[in-house]
């Protein structure tokens, strides 16, 4: 896909009543297909990865901030956990209630396909946020450019560790869209950095703190000479920051932790997180639904990729109002 970037303002208009999020479903006074009369309110209805993170939380208040100005009525329904499994019935129930459009994260690139494929075939356009998914049939895709990302976060580490070393990334799981761009991203900005050596991937193979601190953990009495750690997420930041803290490496290993979620603010804070990469979900939530009204409304220019770009936020900026607007909530 062609990457640009959408520049436009968010439609003020109306108000319109919260809804109050709950790990299934909030609730809603009906829907209709795409295209249904205009005397009705629209619908349009937003599945984020899960309901377990702050990431999502934040995406999710932009969405409904959002959808108050413009109007329109907002369903969020999200599953427990980032899961395929679990995704896929939501985004199923969803359907049922004919939205007039749907916003979705997916969790899996190629188990996504084809239930959304589904929802275009009943008449509700679908587009994503966040992750990619393996179809040609969403009308756009909005996420902070996680390549992008991901190199940032290894030119931030190169500046804290100038001296070289061993650096190594911290993933979930292979076949995460996101986080697979990230350690791409990561990977380029060593690229001819003859200083640095870059470790194999440390896969904690589910989004648990727990799992990711012990491999940090093993991997720092192991390596030495490892001078940097960028962890992928929210829950590997919180993971990479224990396991340096227990190690008595605050200040010896540089950690970028991607997202900035209020306990990575802390460890930055702190000094067991040295940087973090935000995407800035609560601009996503509010632009999905942006993007949504036009489409409905029958704009024919709108992009099919809108890559934002990321934001580096270290302890000298974090007061500035830039890196304010970026934390997650």
């Amino acid at each position: 896909m062609s990457r640009r970037t959408l520049t436009a303002t968010l439609i003020a208009t109306t108000a319109l009543a919260g809804l109050t999020l709950s790990a299934c479903s909030s609730p809603t006074s009906g829907g209709g297909a795409a295209g249904g009369s205009s005397d009705k309110q629209r619908t349009i209805a937003f599945i984020p990865g899960c309901t377990c993170d702050p990431y999502y939380s934040t995406e999710i208040k932009g969405f409904e901030d959002a959808a108050k100005a413009a109007g329109v009525t907002p369903i969020v329904q999200g599953a427990a956990n980032f899961q395929a499994s679990e995704q896929i019935p939501v985004l199923q129930a969803v359907i049922q209630k004919k939205p007039d459009a749907i916003v979705i994260d997916p969790t899996d690139a190629t188990a996504l396909a084809a239930p959304i494929a589904t929802a275009v075939a009943q008449g509700i356009p679908v587009m994503t946020t966040g992750n990619n998914v393996n179809s040609d049939k969403i009308f756009t895709a909005i996420a902070a450019s996680s390549v992008q990302g991901g190199k940032l976060g290894g030119q931030e580490l190169m500046k804290q560790a100038p001296q070289g070393g061993e650096v190594v990334f911290v993933h979930i799981k292979p076949g995460i869209s996101s986080i697979d761009d990230r350690d791409k991203g990561f990977k380029q900005a060593f690229e001819g950095q003859s200083k640095y050596k870059v470790l194999p991937e440390l896969y904690a193979g589910q989004d648990s703190a727990t799992q990711a601190a012990g491999l940090v953990q093993a991997e720092i009495a192991a390596h030495p000479n490892l001078v940097a750690i960028f962890a992928s997420n929210v829950i590997t930041a919180e993971g990479a920051a224990n396991a340096v803290k227990a190690a008595g490496k605050e200040g010896k290993i540089a950690v970028v932790g991607y997202d900035a979620g209020p306990n990575e603010v802390t460890d930055l804070k702190a000094g067991s997180l040295t940087a973090l990469v935000s995407q800035n979900p609560y601009q996503i939530g509010r632009m999905a639904v942006q993007n949504a009204v036009m489409h409905l409304d029958g704009e024919k220019s709108i992009p099919k990729d809108q890559p934002l770009t990321p934001l580096v936020i270290t302890k000298d900026n974090l007061n500035e109002q830039a890196s304010q607007m970026a934390l997650y909530k």
